[in-house]
Parts: C-alpha cells; sequence; structure tokens
C-alpha cells in the first residue's frame, strides 16, 4: 500500500511539471521571422521537420534553403542560410530513406522559446508544413492528443 501511495505521488509532481499540449500547435521561427505556423505534433518522429521548397547545400557546411511554398499563405520567397548541425538519413512516414540536412534553430512555442534541430524536407504533400518531434517534446512536454492549439484555447 505505501509502495502505491509513493508511487502516485511521485506521478502526480512529475505530470504536474509537465506541460500539456495538443496534437497541433502553433509555432513560431524567430531567426527566420515567420509567425504563428501551424505544426503537428508526432510522437513517432525522433526529430522534427520543416517544409523547404528549395535546399541546396552550400560550401563551409552550411545549407541555403526556402521555407514553405507559394501554396502556403505565410510564404516569404525568400532564400535563408544556416549551418549545418548534421546530415543524416531519415525514413520518412512512407518508408522512403531520404538524406537530410538538420539545422538548428529558435522557435516559439506555448509562448516560450527553445531551440532544437529541425531537419529540411519537401513537405509539400502534407497537411501541415511543419511537424515536432520527440527530441522538443522531452523537454517537459505530455501530448493530449484530445486538444488542439492549447495556447488559442486558454485565451
Amino acid at each position: 500500500m505505501r509502495t502505491l501511495i509513493l508511487s502516485i505521488l511521485f506521478s502526480t509532481i512529475v505530470f504536474s511539471q509537465q506541460t500539456i499540449i495538443g496534437k497541433f500547435e502553433r509555432v513560431s521561427f524567430i531567426d527566420f521571422g515567420l509567425q504563428d505556423l501551424r505544426a503537428k505534433i508526432d510522437t513517432g518522429a525522433k526529430t522534427s521537420s520543416i517544409h523547404c521548397s528549395v535546399i541546396m547545400p552550400m560550401s563551409q557546411g552550411r545549407v541555403a534553403f526556402v521555407l514553405l511554398d507559394g501554396e502556403h499563405k505565410k510564404f516569404q520567397p525568400k532564400m535563408h542560410t544556416a549551418k549545418i548541425s548534421r546530415i543524416s538519413d531519415v525514413k520518412s512516414s512512407n518508408g522512403k530513406v531520404q538524406k537530410r540536412y538538420f539545422i538548428k534553430t529558435n522557435i516559439t512555442l506555448l509562448g516560450k522559446e527553445y531551440e532544437t534541430e529541425f531537419s529540411l524536407t519537401n513537405r509539400g504533400s502534407m497537411k501541415f508544413p511543419i511537424l515536432i518531434g520527440r527530441s522538443l517534446l522531452k523537454n517537459g512536454f505530455l501530448v493530449d492528443v484530445t486538444k488542439k492549439y492549447s495556447l488559442e484555447s486558454k485565451k
């Protein structure tokens, strides 16, 4: 009985320190001037990714890219550059393996700023241009799949 009570107490303390988010949230990319973009929260994905219509490796460990595309209402036809944090093979949801460039960037999620790693990929056929994976979620988030856009529901 004592073990059960301690277990419940421990769980209550741990969960009370977690931020509950929904299956969809809005994020802003501070470094690239993009605000309030819809993102899908995906606990099955290790890393986060963002839709790029153009991705071009450059010299000296950098990559050039255009975020989003003309179909997206917040599209800005601007070429960005960033330092490549790593290059890795990633198995996408359709089972195909792609070589992807990763960058580290600052985002805001639920009013807080996080530095996290994103893979640059063409998500044009996906409903959400941004996917948030476990590497960011481990910063104290719990996902409630019955909720969406947590910050909006609190307004």
